[in-house]
């Protein structure tokens, strides 16, 4: 059931309720769930949700301006799409959503078109009963779907579907390359990122990472004392790392053999906080959209900035190191996804959150309890900077990255975040 309705009435975005904006948040995380997206890509599906409900309640925000011009490829919206009108703002935003989604999953399974339908159908009933008129909800799902279709025309330009569709064959030969890892086996994740149009850096590489430590087999070298510190990390593991591991896994899923579970994976569980953590500062609707959308960009274009340095350096993960050079029997505690090393996905993204989230909202303790339904434990964090820390560090304790490839993404991930800050105006 959707939260209890607010009173309707002619008013802004600013005095409007938020449940919306965190009902389409839990929609978008299980779509991404059912779809068993990869990374990149769910992280790019998160960044549309976000662009769309803000720019469908833009109009009715007094203190807020349009991404268009702003965002990458987007252009100045028609003035059709800036009036105000007698608008309701909630029903716009969903409205924006379901298609702007339902254009970014377009292989969608039934179960994800289901989710979809359903938030917006909760929605319109929940804005039925708060007494919106029939004349200008309609109205309102006009202003909603007009801002969808000037969305569509632009996410589809972005060059996704072509550098999905692309082929990759894996390097062989040098002994540093990275190689599919155990026990999955599968094929590379999403490896021509770097042809994506990111939504605010200039190019996928504006943030270069910090360069591996030269690879080397030898004994007491550099690299292989990164490996060891991987191997003695998993053996020192208590019940609180493993704790940690496992809550910050956001790993994508496997529904066939050997299973994996799935989940919203690592921008999804960055939204959960944010929804949690807006919905615990009392925030109205366009305060939560701008959150939601400022979270939405950084996360996209930190996603691609990492995949173009992953496949930029091509690095082994430790997994295939430890095994070749130290034990053939040794395994992660978690799963290692499917795609190479240098720097931590979980590193770049979650310190990039943290930089926007807290230049926006400020510094204060928040309990994350976005895997309730997975049976983890909820934990309590002093800010977003030590949930950062912690997303990041649970990639030692899992056993699926090199130190230097976590400090290295945490380093490149704040410095995306600060550009995101320094260029990325909201506000008017």
């Amino acid at each position: 059931m959707g939260a209890a309705p607010a009173a309707a009435g002619p008013g802004t975005a600013a005095t409007a309720p938020a449940d919306v904006a965190h009902q389409w948040v839990r929609a978008a995380y299980q779509a991404v769930l059912l779809e068993n997206l990869t990374p990149p890509t769910a992280a790019r599906a998160y960044a549309h949700l976000t662009v769309a409900m803000y720019e469908a309640a833009a109009p009715g925000m007094p203190h807020h301006v349009s991404l268009g011009g702003r965002l990458n490829g987007l252009p100045v919206a028609a003035r059709t799409l800036r009036h105000r009108g007698d608008v309701d703002w909630a029903a716009a935003a969903s409205v924006a959503a379901l298609d702007v989604l339902t254009s970014v999953l377009p292989h969608r399974s039934a179960a994800t078109a289901g989710v979809l339908a359903r938030t917006h159908a909760q929605v319109l009933q929940d804005r039925r009963a708060a007494g919106v008129p029939t004349a200008r909800l309609q109205a309102s799902l006009g202003h909603g779907r007009a801002v969808a279709a000037w969305l569509v025309a632009w996410l589809r330009g972005d060059g996704h579907a072509e550098a999905s569709a692309r082929a990759y064959t894996p390097l062989s030969g040098p002994p540093w390359a990275w190689q599919s890892t155990p026990p999955n086996y599968r094929p590379a994740i999403e490896p021509y990122c770097a042809d994506v149009r990111p939504m605010l850096l200039r190019t996928t590489d504006e943030v270069a990472a910090a360069p591996h430590v030269p690879f080397s087999d030898v004994e007491g070298s550099d690299f292989h004392a990164q490996a060891m510190a991987v191997v003695a990390q998993s053996r020192a593991n208590g019940a609180e790392e493993r704790e940690i591991a496992r809550f910050w896994t956001d790993n994508p899923g496997s529904f066939t053999p050997p299973a994996g579970t799935p989940t919203g994976l690592p921008t999804g569980h960055w939204m959960l906080i944010a929804s949690q953590t807006t919905r615990q500062l009392g925030l109205r609707l366009d305060r939560t959209l701008e959150a939601l959308v400022r979270l939405g960009v950084v996360m996209n274009d930190a996603f691609l900035a990492c995949w173009t340095e992953k496949y930029r350096s091509n690095l082994l993960r430790p997994v295939t190191y430890v095994q070749r050079y130290v034990d053939p029997t040794w395994l992660p505690f978690v799963n290692t996804p499917q795609f190479p090393e240098h720097t931590s996905g979980h590193s770049v993204s979650s310190a990039a959150a943290a930089v926007v989230l807290t230049d926006l909202l400020g510094s204060f303790p928040f309990t994350d309890d976005s895997h309730d339904e997975r049976g983890y434990p909820a934990r309590r964090f002093s800010s977003y900077d030590d949930a950062a820390l912690e997303a990041a560090g649970s990639r030692l304790f899992g056993g699926i990255h090199y130190p230097w490839g976590i400090e290295a993404g945490l380093l490149q991930g704040r410095q995306i975040g600060e550009l995101v800050v320094a260029r990325l105006r909201t506000r008017r």
